[in-house]
């Protein structure tokens, strides 16, 4: 029985991968109909409503089970809004770095942020295990492969993607500091939340979205698919994943969203990879491989009772994220 519990959660996280890596290719296309800054206010607003039905059906299902969550603390609230704020910003330098390289490599910058976090974890008193320490010169080399030589070298797009997933590594640093006390459905929904009503005035000093953008077929897939797919589907399918799989397993199979996300963009966007830049791919690949095996095994307590890692976890590094 645990055999098949634990294929299941495979299962669902692989698909979890899929769904997750699928979105940069509907990132990219959302460029030529919408603004970052609106594209994610709308993707937000999405991804808060989904979460929101979501609280709606765990809290029942939880109480029945007998299972008490984390009440509405000053943890999940602050937290939520910093973990919010870093989103956002992570999110549109991502969206506007992508009007200008390909989704396949901007899958595979993404994916950096695993390295960079035990790297900014030092910030916060945490120790960078040997194979983190391999990972980073890795990780370097891969996306200099990547970026550097290929059918578009070293841009803008390829830099603010860079920047994008440095506030990534922070949005998980703030999850894994305020994720102690609060439950991760309500973080999670406050973390939404904060990011679609500061949309707003972003939306009023660039643009607000055009009538086009949801009466266009093409448009409205981006929309819809990143928003309700990618952040409403991909947080239940991972939580449901989580409960049956050991993290050390789920965060391998969570990796595979950047190779989804090259193939992704490969069949949707008929994008072309040269060699060397496929080599980088497998260089950064390596490196997340590696730095996943530097988390020291107290990272790896994982509360199946609550769909939530301990606090001391790696909760951090499967809430969104990205996403996204």
């Amino acid at each position: 029985m645990q055999k098949r519990h634990s294929i299941f959660g495979n299962a669902v996280l692989f698909v979890c991968a899929i769904v997750w890596g699928l979105a940069f290719a509907f990132q990219r296309r959302a460029t030529g109909y919408i603004n970052p800054i609106a594209f994610n206010g709308v993707r937000f607003a999405l991804a808060t409503g989904v979460i929101f039905i979501l609280f709606l059906i765990c809290v029942p299902i939880n109480k029945k089970r007998g299972i008490k969550s984390a009440d509405w603390n000053v943890n999940t609230i602050f937290g939520g809004i910093c973990c919010g704020l870093s989103l956002l910003l992570a999110s549109n330098l991502q969206q506007y770095g992508i009007q200008f390289t390909t989704a396949g490599r901007a899958s595979f910058i993404t994916a950096l942020y695993i390295v960079l976090v035990p790297v900014l974890g030092l910030l916060i008193g945490k120790r960078i295990g040997v194979f983190g320490r391999f990972a980073i010169p890795v990780a370097i080399a891969g996306f200099w492969l990547m970026c550097s030589s290929g059918n578009e070298p070293l841009n803008i797009g390829d830099l603010l993607s860079l920047v994008s997933t440095v506030m990534f590594a922070v949005q998980i640093l703030f999850i894994d500091i305020f994720g102690k006390d609060s439950d991760p459905i309500k973080l999670t929904f406050v973390q939404f939340l904060t990011c679609a009503v500061l949309s707003v005035p972003m939306m009023a000093i660039t643009e607000f979205p055009s009538s086009s953008a949801f009466t266009d077929t093409d448009s409205l897939i981006n929309i819809l698919y990143v928003g309700l797919f990618s952040a409403g589907l991909g947080y239940t399918l991972q939580s449901i994943g989580q409960k049956y799989t050991e993290p050390s397993v789920a965060s391998l199979i969570m990796s595979l969203e950047s190779v989804v996300g090259l193939i992704g963009a490969v069949i949707i966007l008929q994008e072309k990879h040269t060699d060397i830049e496929l080599a980088g791919c497998m260089f950064v690949f390596i490196a997340v491989i590696l730095a996943q095996l530097s988390y020291p095994s107290r990272f790896l307590k994982f509360n199946k009772n609550s769909f939530a890692l301990t606090s001391s976890s790696k909760q951090w590094f499967y809430d969104d994220a990205p996403v996204v």
